[in-house]
């Protein structure tokens, strides 16, 4: 536990050193990820799709705000639909307008949630990100995730039904209008994860705000499993049974992620809780204080003293006679500091 909140601490100082460098690096890496991520999904445009696009944009990402990224990510898809397909292009911009409003409403600073989730949603561990927002920010703050889930699962169900938004498909604009609302609007499962990502990020809010011993880690516990119990339910309800293997695998796997982001954020120390009451003219205060737990890092500084052998001539006296060639540096020093005071 010692060695842990000492990387910790190393972590949190380096990154405060070079915080400009390290924000950057990874606002480039995510973006990076999330444009690959919707050119390897789409590709419709084939001159979007190649990876100096996604590169140029992440580079402007590293030095722009979240929500830029955003921004451009939603350009891109538009883009890569309209490709394929002028209808489903409309209503995707429909889709983006409400999302971008609920974002600016509730979750301006919360970008990077929304383009983490798709991310952690290809690898199937997007559990983890309704713990974090719970944890981090306050009970709207996952309304960012379940945008980003949203995404998700719009691009999986476009990749799947690419063919029936094809120029080559011979149905006309209301048909392939309905087909966009039904395959992208109306997908129970895209509905049932978000309903879970809700709760979840609801439900870690409210218990890590409650008065009790390792508060976070119950809440980050409870939030995973309230994933898993409404995913499977509606899983089993919708037929789809046979998923709910890659369910249980993917929160098994995020709950040690959320534990780890629950100890680099508090890591609280319960062995020196402290209760505190005290009042005023219209009150009678009673006060827990749970501190955080802390290990001061040493911080090494090696200095490195070069004394060099002097020959100096001084009033009635000759140059210094040679030392022996065993003397130590200290105790050459401290010859050289006595003779100087000898000399004074």
């Amino acid at each position: 536990m010692v060695q842990l909140l000492k990387f910790k601490e190393r972590f949190f100082q380096f990154v405060g050193r070079f915080e400009i460098y390290v924000m950057a690096a990874v606002r480039f890496v995510i973006a990076f990820a999330a444009f690959s991520l919707i050119n390897s999904t789409t590709g419709y445009m084939k001159v979007l799709s190649d990876y100096p696009v996604a590169l140029i944009l992440a580079l402007l990402c590293s030095f722009l705000p979240a929500g830029l990224m955003m921004f451009f990510g939603a350009v891109l898809i538009l883009l890569q639909f309209f490709a394929l397909s002028k209808e489903l292009c409309l209503i995707m911009a429909l889709v983006f307008v409400v999302m971008f409003c609920l974002y600016f409403r509730f979750t301006s600073r919360k970008g990077l949630y929304t383009v983490l989730t798709p991310l952690l949603g290809v690898v199937g561990i997007p559990y983890t990100m309704p713990v974090a927002s719970g944890l981090l920010g306050a009970p709207y703050t996952v309304i960012s995730v379940v945008c980003g889930e949203a995404v998700y699962f719009i691009l999986k169900n476009v990749q799947e039904n690419s063919a029936m938004f094809s120029p080559s498909n011979e149905a006309g604009t209301g048909s392939i209008l309905t087909m966009a609302v039904t395959e992208l609007l109306a997908d129970r499962e895209m509905y049932l994860y978000m309903a879970a990502f809700a709760a979840a990020g609801v439900a870690v809010y409210c218990v890590r705000k409650l008065a009790v011993d390792h508060a976070h880690t119950i809440a980050v516990v409870i939030g995973v499993a309230v994933q898993l119990g409404i995913i499977c339910a509606g899983e089993i309800a919708f037929g789809s049974a046979g998923k709910i293997v890659g369910v249980i695998i993917g929160c098994v796997i995020s709950l040690p992620i959320a534990l780890f982001v629950d100890f680099m954020v508090y890591s609280l120390d319960y062995t020196r809780v402290e209760h505190v009451q005290f009042e005023d003219d219209e009150y009678y205060y009673y006060v827990k204080a749970v501190p955080k737990a802390f290990v001061p890092v040493e911080d090494k500084q090696v200095k490195q003293i070069n004394a060099k052998t002097r020959s100096r001539k001084k009033w009635g006296k000759g140059p210094t006679e040679p030392q022996d060639e065993e003397e130590t540096l200290e105790e050459q020093v401290m010859r050289e500091f006595r003779e100087d005071e000898e000399e004074e």
